[in-house]
């Protein structure tokens, strides 16, 4: 006769062996590829990215996955920030690693040329990129989760007319789609409330020294002088090269690109400085307070806009994946995501019927080093 123990066994073999225990031993993690800039000038933006969503990933799994128990597993892909990289690794993560999910799009230039690859074929979230055209051109699985350049100008603009309040302003811009789109905005917004513009200079993505470009700039006398800086590593060499021309009138930071390892970098070049952001540690949505406590436990960076945007791609897809009930429904998916409003560590989030999201933009200040919200 089979003792207790022996009966037991048998039981928990035959569940395993049954339809629903095979099932529950054998459940797939939900993929999710993580493309972003791990190399080259924008490593910094894509090592917060990547941070940032393996937080909350841990956060998620340890709460029981998605989809009836899923766990969720990040696969990570250097697109160096060139279009070229990143539709190879969007290619590579759809055709080889047979990923159920993509995130990726940090810089507008490798959104813009990526999404062509994944366009009707995948679930993919667009992280931080601006440039209008990511999402207006038409993806039905395409999200993206940043503003605009001409939402984040039309916000940002008003904030400089009103509280920088600079009489004259001059331009040092990023010579990409984004950054060239980023110098038509604000020359037509801040020219309409009175400020005089009064020149501009482009950079490449791969420049280290850009006093000539800023002594040129100076000799202008502008008022204030807007940077448009699209990763951490130029930008902070950009504000200390400001000051060390001479240059002791107002700065200007773009729009979503301050983070604290930029303020650190900076020195003291960006102390008083303006920005705006969807992210302040302190914005009260009920998953930031929990996310912060995981990223610090994990990691040595302080949280930031970029972390914040990587925590919630893998929200967002959780959301679509939760309702769908498999990774791999995508016309579920993308109904889901956009019929209501998704909450998120950046408050609730709402998606278009072109997957544009529109989520709370803040006023930001560098004071004493820290980044801190304007009310």
């Amino acid at each position: 006769m089979l003792g207790r123990r022996d009966l037991i066994a048998a039981a928990a073999a035959l569940a395993l062996l049954s339809p629903l225990g095979v099932a529950q031993a054998q459940q797939p993690p939900v993929r999710i590829a993580l493309i972003g800039p791990m190399s080259g000038t924008g490593a910094f933006e894509g090592q917060l990215g990547l941070e940032g969503a393996q937080a909350m990933a841990a956060m998620i799994n340890a709460k029981g996955g998605v989809a009836g128990g899923r766990k969720i597993e990040l696969i990570n892909y250097d697109d160096k920030g060139s279009p070229e990289d990143g539709v190879s690794a969007a290619k590579r993560a759809i055709e080889q690693d047979n990923v159920d999910l993509i995130v990726g799009g940090w810089f507008s230039a490798v959104a813009l040329s990526m999404k062509e690859v994944t366009r009707d074929k995948i679930i993919t979230v667009m992280t931080s990129s601006q440039h209008p055209k990511v999402t207006e051109e038409g993806h039905k699985y395409l999200f993206r989760l940043n503003a605009t350049s001409a939402m984040m100008s039309e916000f940002y603009s008003k904030a400089i007319c009103n509280v920088i309040k600079p009489k004259s302003v001059a331009f040092i811009n990023v010579n990409d789609d984004w950054g060239r789109l980023e110098l038509e905005n604000y020359t037509k917004l801040l020219g309409a409330c009175g400020i005089e513009v009064k020149g501009h200079e482009f950079y490449n993505r791969t420049d280290t020294d850009f006093t000539t470009a800023l002594t040129k700039l100076k000799s202008l006398n502008p008022d204030a002088i807007y940077v448009a800086a699209i990763n951490t590593s130029q930008g902070a060499t950009i504000y200390r090269q400001i000051r060390q021309t001479g240059y002791r009138g107002k700065v200007i930071a773009s729009a979503g690109n301050m983070n604290p390892k930029l303020v650190e970098l900076s020195g003291n070049s960006l102390e008083n400085v303006y920005s705006a952001s969807p992210f302040t540690a302190d914005n009260g949505q009920p998953s930031m307070a929990p996310w912060l406590a995981e990223y610090k436990k994990s990691f040595k960076n302080e949280p930031s806009f970029l972390a914040a945007l990587g925590a919630q791609a893998v929200e967002v897809l959780a959301a679509g994946v939760n309702a769908a009930g498999d990774p791999r429904a995508y016309d579920k998916i993308a109904a889901h995501l956009k019929a209501q409003e998704i909450p998120t560590v950046l408050g609730n989030v709402r998606f278009s019927d072109k997957g544009q999201a529109t989520q709370p933009i803040h006023l930001v200040q560098v004071k004493n080093k820290e980044i801190v919200s304007v009310r």
